[in-house]
């Protein structure tokens, strides 16, 4: 293995031959140790405006700057942020053929012996042909046990999305006024998505709308397709108490107007927030007084509370402003309500953000925060271990070194993350599932955990990582098996041409598989990549570029061949924005462009379910479904290390009952960085204590 050799070999060769230049990048900024932390990143954040960030420097400094509703605590357990309070429930309807029919219902679930309590059965109310109840637990299982005591069968109802080349509004409400022979449910729309909700005959109305918005907004791009939801109208509902006195950092109180607002935002196609599809199922965002947000859905949504972790957005400064405006007068000067308020932004030098004098939860205990942008890791390294930085995420090839030198502290915790490579599907070359399963085959992902991690990692199976309570074990990986590989080629009609390049159809098996430059461990993927699909007669070329370029021109494009890329993961279950057909337009997640009629079923069916058990039973079907149809190779979950000079940092944190906790940092569930607004220097300590 000569080449596999050389690459690692001669990484220390290369890391002296370099080591000038990136000092020489290091001091171009010089540091004078203040009550600050200062953080590094390899590129700088492409926007620090929440509601449209997807990267992760950008995320580094938002999270500082913004609160959400919500946010999870150090045990990763949902706690109020901007929020004091929630209240969750749902409004449960069944429709009838008469009103009689309704009444009798009513009068059976009365009479029959119901556990309100285990059911969740708050009240109910006939309304017409309509009987409504009201349940403290979102959810389809509580409401279908109840309507077995009905002794009555309600009319299903019937759930059609709709996708047209244009706005829908105007032509799918007169539609449902005009044209319905059966009755209207429910009309939704958000520019160019709706839906409709009806009693009736599925099939016979799919196809009069059919016709009739295509009359009147074209054909082409038109898509209307039955939804998997409830046969009942089943309508969340999460109201929550919005803390007192908290105050933007220009000094304007905040209030519910806001959530509403930054609602909007999610949800206005002219912002592209690659965060809307978690707000496409709420219904309305209610405002009733300054502290009260209450958000209906229209159906069942598990993730409903993840969500409203989002960063909430400033209404008083954006709500008159032209989205297309809003990079010049807000995402390079942002504010917020959070710990940390923005100060300073340097093109490719830093991002300093002050502390904010003003926070509700308490005074801070830094004096601010400086995110440094430096150009790759080998900079990064050099930046930290002359204490330019604080932090440094350790490559895995130092961890072993650093592990062992009493100066500093690792935090050392597998990954909620994992590295692949993306095929796009849109590409003929792979849209047989053979050829990806040649490619995953082709490919020595063990080689790759021992050279390139150093051993600090495990083989990825899909979509989840082995820490997320939902993980499937039970997902085996494909086998390094270049025999194997290349069976499955010659079968799917790819033949070794004169050259060992395989040709089909007078196509050369050739392709390009790109990534970004700084980042050692994708660089290395693709070059062990390339030789190991060069041993089964396929031509890789690889192409490294600046990551703004690389993303924005070719990730959220769509527009390559095969990628090597990472997926950094919440502790949510949802994964509809990655892997939903509905994802595939440009500057989407799902930007390989997978596929699956199966696999759209299970992402919406595991956002409508509350019950962790088949929580768990969907989503390691849907892991299973996705490995095996191989839209990614997946190859490795590696392992975290972040190292912190000793003792360089203290947390001193709010405890109960108006005391206070100060204590080393640690690793906890949500990270070593949990409490980052809590840290403080300890030669700043009589500081931290006022």
């Amino acid at each position: 293995m000569p080449r596999l050799r050389t690459l690692i070999v001669g990484i220390p060769l290369l890391l002296a031959a370099i080591t000038a230049l990136a000092l020489w990048t290091v001091s171009r900024v010089t540091v004078d140790k203040k009550n600050e932390m200062y953080i590094g990143s390899i590129g700088e954040p492409s926007t620090l405006n929440p509601v449209q960030a997807a990267d992760a420097a950008s995320g580094a400094v938002t999270g500082v700057i913004f609160n959400g509703l919500l946010k999870y605590d150090a045990g990763l357990e949902i706690v109020g942020d901007l929020a004091a309070a929630w209240q969750l429930g749902q409004r449960s309807t069944f429709f009838f053929d008469s009103a009689e029919e309704a009444i009798l219902a009513a009068a059976n679930l009365e009479a029959g012996v119901v556990d309100r309590e285990a059911l969740h059965l708050q009240r109910y109310a006939v309304e017409g042909e309509r009987l409504e109840l009201e349940l403290s637990l979102p959810g389809v299982s509580d409401s279908r046990a109840l309507a077995a005591k009905f002794g009555v069968t309600p009319l299903p109802v019937r759930t059609l999305s709709v996708m047209a080349p244009k706005p829908l509004e105007d032509a799918l409400t007169r539609f449902a006024a005009e044209e319905m022979s059966a009755r209207v449910v429910r009309v939704w729309s958000s520019g160019n998505l709706g839906e409709l909700v009806f009693l009736g005959d599925q099939e016979e109305t799919r196809e009069r709308l059919r016709v009739w918005l295509a009359d009147r907004l074209g054909e082409e791009g038109l898509v209307i397709e039955p939804v998997l939801a409830p046969e009942f109208l089943a309508e969340p509902v999460v109201e929550f108490l919005l803390h007192e006195d908290v105050r933007w950092h220009d000094g304007a109180p905040f209030t519910s107007r806001d959530v509403k607002f930054t609602y909007g935002a999610m949800m206005d196609d002219r912002v592209a927030s690659p965060r809307k599809p978690d707000y496409e199922l709420v219904l309305s965002v209610e405002t009733p007084d300054a502290r009260t947000v209450r958000v209906v859905y229209r159906r069942p949504f598990s993730p409903a509370l993840e969500s409203w972790m989002m960063s909430i957005l400033p209404a008083h400064l954006l709500a008159d402003v032209p989205p297309d405006q809003w990079p010049l007068v807000f995402n390079r000067a942002p504010v917020g309500t959070g710990p940390f308020k923005f100060a300073e932004w340097k093109t490719n030098q830093f991002v300093r953000v002050a502390r904010n004098e003003d926070y509700f939860k308490g005074l801070p205990h830094l004096d601010g925060i400086v995110f440094r942008t430096l150009p790759d890791p080998l900079t990064l390294r050099l930046a930290f271990e002359t204490q330019q930085v604080d932090f440094w995420s350790a490559d895995p090839w130092a961890v072993g070194s650093f592990r062992e030198d009493e100066r500093f502290t690792l935090f050392t915790s597998p990954s909620n993350s994992y590295n692949y490579v993306g095929w796009n599907l849109r590409r003929p070359m792979f849209q047989d599932l053979r050829v990806r399963q040649a490619l995953a085959h082709a490919v020595n992902i063990d080689q790759m955990i021992r050279y390139i991690l150093y051993g600090y990692g495990t083989q990825s199976t899909g979509i989840f990582t082995p820490e997320m309570w939902f993980f499937n074990p039970r997902v085996q990986p494909l086998a390094y098996d270049p025999e194997e590989a290349r069976r499955l080629l010659d079968k799917a009609g790819w033949v070794p041409g004169k050259d060992g390049i395989r040709m089909k159809d007078g196509e050369r098996f050739a392709f390009t598989l790109i990534t970004n430059n700084g980042n050692v461990i994708r660089s290395d993927i693709a070059t062990l990549v390339q030789e190991n699909l060069r041993a089964i007669g396929i031509e890789v070329t690889v192409e490294m570029y600046e990551w703004a370029v690389f993303l924005k021109r070719f990730v959220n494009q769509g527009e390559f061949d095969a990628v090597v890329l990472g997926w950094a993961l919440g502790q949510g279950f949802d994964q509809f924005q990655i892997w939903h057909s509905s994802q595939t337009e440009p500057e989407r997640l799902n930007m390989v462009g997978y596929q699956s009629k199966e696999a759209d079923r299970l992402l919406e069916s595991v956002r409508e379910e509350f019950d962790r058990d088949e929580i768990i039973r969907q989503c390691g079907e849907l892991q299973q479904l996705i490995y095996n149809d191989q839209p990614y190779l997946f190859l490795f979950v590696p392992e975290g290390t972040s190292v912190m000079w000793k003792d360089a940092f203290r947390v001193k944190r709010p405890g109960p009952h108006g005391t206070w906790i100060d204590e080393p940092v640690t690793m906890t569930k949500a990270g070593w960085s949990h409490y980052l607004e809590w840290f403080y220097r300890p030669e700043y300590a009589k500081e931290a204590s006022e």
